[in-house]
């Protein structure tokens, strides 16, 4: 019986693992992009892979390990790998970007709190102890206010991304309810052996219950841009430097959009023709074709350019209020997304001169969905 416990148990330990990994990987699969606030993504896989080795370590303590020297000692090390879960998903969001959502300065108290909370569960007397409830309590706190945070997440974010955090939202809350049935066996709450096992495992059903929800929070997760960068897209341009003509345009600017006048078309020229010229120009000067150049300041606004990958010959020029890096990857996906899906368009874009305005009209579709 002790033996299929352990069993079942570890089938949730399994799936924890691989989940916590997958989420490493989501993080260093786009790491070289620099977006700081992916670091959330460690962030859980941290969270849970402490949670399921804390709990791991205790049921082997409670099941297998005979001595009671070892057995006070695997013990306690588990709780404290429990307890650490918080502080491992804290320290990584310890960062500026975060600090402008949440207190920094609580965090860093509750760590604190969270960190005596592994002391008092190392030095109690006893499961039992009056200080080792405090520990408990210390921890609990510390888990309340990872809720808040995961909360705050889910306001501040919109679109695909929002759906992630709340359905990660409801795997937490699913996996902290299993673990308050965890507690209550692991502390041998139940004198009745027939009911300890029930609660036993209703708890892990529902540990895995909540793995899953994660796991479908994880899946195709996307970037994790700057909470305002929405706010900071002006225009898009993308321009064929045979013709200076812009071939899609894209006004991000729903106030300015308003006021674009009937010869909208005239002034895409102009800035089409005005940024190959600046391309031209920077050739020139540095004597070679393979300095480019990625970014200009222009009074108060920033125009970022990517250039179309061989053989097209294209400028990818977006306008924007601010220079945040995830606006930088942003204008690779949307490179990426345009010659992926006009490629063979592009192998003979000289044929279609007139109306290429229309022809990549339907690329709206696509940067809408770039933008949820």
């Amino acid at each position: 019986m002790i033996e299929l416990q352990f069993l079942y148990y570890l089938l949730a330990v399994v799936i924890g693992i691989q989940l916590s990994f997958y989420f490493f990987y989501q993080y260093y699969k786009i790491k070289d992009v620099n977006l700081k606030l992916n670091r959330i993504l460690v962030s859980f896989g941290n969270f849970i892979l402490f949670m399921v080795f804390g709990a791991l370590n205790i049921q082997i303590a409670r099941n297998f390990i005979g001595d009671p020297f070892w057995k006070d000692i695997i013990y306690r090390l588990g709780w404290s790998l429990a307890f650490f879960s918080p502080i491992a998903l804290e320290i990584f969001i310890l960062t500026e970007e975060f600090g402008r959502i949440v207190n920094l300065r609580i965090i860093y108290i509750l760590i604190l709190l969270n960190g005596l909370a592994i002391v008092f569960g190392i030095i109690a007397p006893s499961t039992r102890s009056p200080i080792f409830f405090i520990a408990i309590s210390f921890v609990i706190l510390n888990g309340i206010n990872v809720l808040r945070f995961e909360i705050i997440l889910i306001k501040k974010s919109v679109g695909k991304i929002r759906k992630k955090f709340l359905l990660f939202f409801i795997g937490t809350i699913t996996s902290l309810l299993a673990l308050i049935f965890a507690v209550l066996v692991g502390l041998g709450v139940f004198e009745n052996i027939f009911l300890e096992q029930i609660i036993y495992y209703i708890g892990v059903t529902i540990l895995l219950i909540g793995f899953i929800t994660i796991i479908f929070s994880v899946i195709d997760f996307p970037p994790f841009y700057e909470f305002e960068w929405r706010d900071n897209l002006v225009h898009l341009y993308i321009i064929n430097r045979e013709t200076y003509r812009s071939i899609y345009s894209n006004n991000f600017d729903k106030i300015t959009q308003k006021q674009i006048p009937k010869n909208s078309q005239l002034n895409d020229k102009l800035v089409s023709t005005g940024l190959v010229g600046i391309d031209i120009i920077m050739s020139k000067i540095t004597g070679t074709e393979e300095k480019k150049i990625h970014k200009i300041k222009h009074q108060d606004s920033y125009i970022l350019l990517e250039y179309g990958s061989e053989p097209f010959d294209i400028i990818y020029a977006l306008i924007i209020k601010k220079d945040l890096v995830s606006l930088t990857h942003f204008l690779q996906n949307i490179k990426y997304q345009f010659e992926s899906f006009y490629r063979e368009i592009l192998f003979q874009l000289n044929r279609f001169e007139k109306n290429q305005q229309l022809l990549f009209g339907s690329f709206d579709v696509i940067v809408e969905s770039l933008m949820r």
